[in-house]
């Protein structure tokens, strides 16, 4: 059974994520983890979400947002997914 995380949105709800899995970037020295809500887009494809985190606090620092950051995270999940 893959790891859980949890978050508080907006209205108070808590919501449920599986973890894919967490990293430390070779290039840019931040922690990170990747998951999933488990739901799926328009295009059938998983919504998959990635975070900067603190792996000593497990508490999340920001969503990730630079593209440079997402292509690193793409190409770590393609070789785990191989």
């Amino acid at each position: 059974m893959a790891p859980r995380i949890f978050s508080i949105n907006k209205n108070g709800e808590k919501i449920d994520y599986n973890v894919i899995l967490t990293f430390k970037s070779e290039i840019n020295k931040k922690d990170y983890v990747v998951y999933t809500d488990n739901s799926y887009d328009e295009e059938n494809k998983l919504r998959i979400y990635a975070a900067i985190y603190n792996p000593l606090s497990n508490k999340f620092i920001k969503e990730v947002e630079e593209q440079e950051e997402w292509d690193e995270i793409y190409r770590l999940l393609d070789k785990v997914l191989k």
